[in-house]
């Protein structure tokens, strides 16, 4: 529900004001609805519909979506809606190109009807939005947090961005405070809390383009000198196409004729979907591994890329924080059950004790496979090449590798819709 900041009540109180409307934002925002708290949104950008047609969070990029995310976000009620627009990943297809060496994990072989799912962001945004607006969830938009002062409540001082309206800004007292406004969080270094950053030197590359055959579903992970390149498929023919670039040669591909690019995509995927007829907008964007060295305080949470933000390779970054979402979620209704208080320094800290294994897990597999198939030794290219041999007949390790890569390692999902 789009609100206006010069209706807010000064000094109002809330339950949790959430910074940051993007789709980990949102999503929380939802979860904690649906447990009866009075929640608040609060993004910079400056959305003109409650459900807009496009933001700067759902652009020309894809999502893949693992099953577990699908039960999470089925669980927020938006999954019949974004499953519209969801292309089911029936297959994965890992290799190494210039190597006989390949792993497929099907979906037949985990007794479930996708591996996972890929979906357009500007769809994925517009569920979770509509079901924000369903909700009647208040978004102040083109507002900023000027101020946080720390205590029991936290104190946000909101402020439009358009200076004008200044007079118009508001204190707001909220018992948690969640941070989800992305990679290099603003909010966050208010409150001075810094991360740990490290460089890879590369830039991801997107497009959507059109092949001559059919992927039948099939999620392609192709290792490349250049890096990596992911072909994930959109529907029969169309594929969202992520390939990993050095810095320094990223701006080449940007240049490139239509032609010339899918020429390039096709000297580096194989012949598996024939030609690449047509490629759409192509972007780029620096690739970081972010880890925030506080992921809460007494009152504060960090959701997300936020909290974390992760190489690409894997598919994994978003998946790991709808994780974090639905744990946040589950913890503050069992806090709820117990009247204890959820935003309570001891709280949080056993809620992000709770995430570590499954976050380190994840960044370890991220970058790993960065480093491993970036390495031009002789010695570890015929290690990658049995590696993936020795995967893909092996079951015990196949299962293994395959829970990992559907989110359902290890989790049982107590999170609950509320419709």
């Amino acid at each position: 529900m789009l609100a206006k900041l010069q209706d807010l009540p000064d000094k109002s109180r809330v339950d949790v004001a959430i910074v940051g409307a993007g789709m980990v934002g949102a999503s929380a925002a939802i979860g904690l609805s649906q447990l009866g708290l009075k929640v608040i949104l609060i993004d910079a950008f400056g959305f003109t519909n409650a459900v807009p047609d496009y933001t700067p969070s759902y652009d020309a990029r894809s999502t893949a979506l693992s099953w577990g995310t699908r039960d999470i976000l089925m669980a927020l009620g938006i999954w019949a809606e974004v499953e519209k627009q969801a292309c089911p990943i029936t297959e994965v297809h890992v290799s190494e190109k210039d190597r006989f060496g390949t792993t497929r994990i099907k979906a037949e072989d985990c007794m479930q009807s996708a591996v996972g799912y890929v979906v357009p962001n500007q769809w994925l945004g517009r569920c979770l939005l509509s079901r924000v607006d369903e909700l009647a969830i208040p978004l102040y938009a083109s507002v900023e947090v000027e101020e946080i002062i720390q205590g029991s409540p936290q104190k946000l001082v909101l402020t439009p961005i358009d200076e004008s309206l200044s007079a118009n800004k508001r204190l707001v007292e909220t018992r948690l405070l969640i941070i989800a406004d992305g990679t290099d969080s603003n909010t966050a270094k208010k409150l001075g809390i810094e991360s740990n950053i490290q460089q890879y030197a590369q830039h991801a590359l997107i497009a959507n383009g059109t092949t001559e055959l059919a992927n039948n579903g099939t999620a392609y992970e192709r290792f490349t000198k250049k890096g990596p390149l992911a072909m994930l498929p959109l529907s029969d023919y169309q594929c969202a196409m992520v390939w990993t670039h050095d810095q320094s040669e990223v701006s080449d591909y940007l240049k490139m004729d239509d032609k010339a690019f899918c020429r390039a995509i096709e000297s580096s995927f194989g012949e598996r979907l024939g030609s690449i007829e047509n490629c759409g907008e192509r972007a780029s964007y620096p690739l970081k591994l972010i880890q925030a060295k506080e992921q809460c305080r007494s009152g504060v949470l960090l959701l997300g890329n936020a909290a974390h933000s992760l190489h690409p390779v894997a598919g994994q970054g978003f998946n790991l924080a709808i994780r974090g979402v639905a744990a946040c979620v589950e913890n503050i209704a069992q806090c709820k059950e117990q009247d204890l208080a959820f935003e309570s320094l001891e709280n949080l800290s056993k809620l992000c004790a709770s995430r570590i294994d499954d976050q380190l897990k994840t960044v370890v597999l991220s970058d790993q496979l960065v480093k491993v198939f970036g390495s031009s030794s002789k010695m570890l290219s015929i290690a990658r090449e049995l590696g993936l041999i020795g995967l893909d007949n092996t079951p015990i390790l196949k299962s293994f590798f395959a829970a990992q890569a559907m989110g359902v390692a290890g989790r049982k999902s107590n999170l609950h819709s509320s419709t």
